[in-house]
């Protein structure tokens, strides 16, 4: 089988070649320069792990945050390292607190697994979820805003809000939601899994309450790197899940909220340390760094879902300006897989085992309507999406 070729920046990748790796979403691709580094660090640790832990590792984590919190726009005090967004949200509801009957609200695009964690504590402290439902396909912003506003009670407390979705793959226009939630006394989570890297933010500018990101997608770190950011205010509030042993490092200083976090026992701990190093290394693939990157994943997505969508004859669910390195384009109805996670739904296992193509699925709002998710990173080439057309229109898919 001839597969269309990579583009000439896959080099920097590991990607296995006989694979159409269009699902850079989902868990992200590390560089191979990066990888390397990722195993010295681990060779390092193993060939004297009291010097590296107890002498090296906060220094190297201290710095990793530092251009970690210069990039997102806040304080290096107000930052920590978390394996994932799923923990930093886990951590956030765990510490708040609740009084019985508190509403707490969400969107009906939420990520899955943090909808459990949020029901999970909410039936914990007697509180109750409430789901603003906006549609989808979507036409403009205000259709979001309207749906959060109309599901906003004088007993909200609590709102989890995705910055940008992850099975419709849309942008929602977090600061104007942040802006109204917050002028009704509601505390807002961002659940931002996708936006580092992908889009351009200030966390300064956007002023939320809580902001939980990965860093292992679009920065393209190790897996397992990911942060929580807890506004000044609030950080009295919030505890990490373990307690660091580096707790009593400076007990009156400013840093002590984020040395809580800093080591939660003895683990792996190179993906925190090369968030530093992705930050670095990836603008250097573009002339234009990382604003190039993100034009031209975004143009790349866009022209490639447009061309899908045109050859389909099939309207696209979301316009550009809502749309970043992800984009959705409506599939045939499907069956509903047995697992709801990652579920390899009939479609997506036919694009896999007879065309080789990696990209997922997704049965939303709810089985049967199916949308196809592609992503864009460098190493994508127009190619590929031009290859992906060949084989729905062989499979006879018309959405």
């Amino acid at each position: 089988m001839n597969l269309p070729p990579y583009s000439t920046w896959a080099k920097y990748w590991t990607l296995r070649k006989d694979i159409v790796y269009l699902n850079h979403g989902s868990f992200g691709a590390t560089p191979g320069v990066i990888l390397e580094k990722q195993h010295q660090i681990q060779m390092e640790t193993e060939a004297e792990a009291i010097e590296f832990y107890i002498d090296k590792l906060p220094g190297l984590i201290h710095d990793s945050k530092s251009a970690l919190a210069t990039f997102v726009g806040c304080s290096n005090n107000d930052l920590v390292f978390v394996q994932n967004t799923t923990t930093g949200v886990t951590t956030i509801l765990n510490s708040l607190p609740a009084n019985e009957g508190d509403e707490w609200l969400t969107t009906n695009h939420a990520y899955g697994a943090c909808v459990h964690a949020l029901h999970h504590f909410a039936n914990k402290n007697k509180c109750k979820v409430i789901t603003a439902n906006f549609p989808y396909p979507i036409q403009e912003e205000n259709e979001i805003l309207a749906a959060i506003e109309k599901s906003i009670t004088p007993k909200t407390t609590i709102a989890l809000i995705d910055y940008i979705t992850s099975a419709s793959a849309i942008i929602l226009p977090v600061q104007k939601i942040i802006a109204l939630l917050q002028s009704k006394g509601i505390k807002v989570i961002i659940d931002a899994a996708h936006a580092p890297g992908m889009v351009n933010f200030s966390i300064q500018e956007l002023q939320p309450d809580f902001f939980v990101a990965n860093c292992h997608k679009w920065i393209c770190s190790p897996k397992g790197s990911a942060f929580l950011y807890v506004a000044p205010q609030h950080q009295s509030l919030v505890s990490p899940l373990v307690i660091s042993h580096f707790n009593d490092m400076h007990p009156n200083g400013p840093e002590h909220w984020s040395d809580q976090f800093l080591w939660d026992g003895t683990h792996d701990y190179s993906a925190y340390i090369l968030v530093k190093d992705a930050l670095e290394y990836m603008p250097t693939l573009l002339e234009t760094g990382w604003e190039g990157i993100r034009n031209q994943n975004h143009q790349l997505v866009w022209k490639a879902a447009c061309k899908i969508a045109e050859s389909l004859k099939v309207p696209l669910p979301a316009p550009e300006n809502m749309v970043g390195s992800i984009c959705n384009i409506p599939m045939p109805n499907g069956e509903a897989p047995a697992r709801k996670f990652h579920s390899n739904v009939k479609l997506k296992d036919i694009l896999f085992h007879r065309h080789n193509i990696e990209v997922p699925i997704f049965m939303f709002p709810a089985a049967p309507t199916q949308w196809l998710r592609i992503s864009a990173q460098l190493y994508n080439s127009m190619e590929q999406y031009d290859y992906l057309i060949d084989c729905l229109q062989e499979e006879g898919i018309m959405a």
